[in-house]
């Protein structure tokens, strides 16, 4: 036979359950939020597994079997978004606010880079550079990353 106090006693376990659980997905919650970064001339450093993605071309970018050239392309997608904020610095007209950014197009000059940048997909690595916004047809992401060095991240 249950009583008041038992039925109390369920209810107070139960609240405290209730307000422990809330309060872990809170934190969770905000632990996750998307980290801020500025485009150029900031140099970053960010870690993500390298794909190679295809894209369509010219001469209308939309799609390679009615005949557009195809475009690929090595993307860095990150472990963690980012948000990019324009600043006061920022003098390109293209650059503006990007939010929750998962992954970007990667650009480079150095031979040395390039080769590791194709070595590394599949795998997880850590590139320093810095981002610029997209502004023509062949930028297939809506922030890109210009690689000055890599490494490879051991798991």
């Amino acid at each position: 036979m249950t009583t008041p106090n038992d039925h109390f006693n369920f209810l107070f376990r139960y609240l405290a359950f209730a307000v422990t659980m809330s309060s872990l997905c809170a934190i969770h919650v905000l632990g996750a939020e998307a980290r801020k970064f500025h485009y150029e001339p900031e140099k970053v450093t960010l870690t993500g597994t390298v794909e190679k993605q295809t894209f369509p071309g010219r001469p209308g970018y939309e799609s390679i079997k009615n005949g557009d050239e195809i475009e690929r392309g090595w993307y860095l997608r990150l472990s963690t978004p980012l948000n990019i904020e324009k600043s006061n610095q920022d003098s390109d007209p293209n650059t503006e606010t990007e939010r929750n950014v998962k992954i970007l197009q990667l650009a480079w000059e150095s031979e040395a880079v390039e080769k590791m940048v194709v070595r590394s997909i599949g795998k997880t690595v850590s590139l320093s550079g810095h981002l610029f916004h997209a502004s023509n047809g062949h930028h297939h992401s809506r922030v890109l990353m210009w690689v000055d060095a890599s490494k490879d991240v051991a798991k």
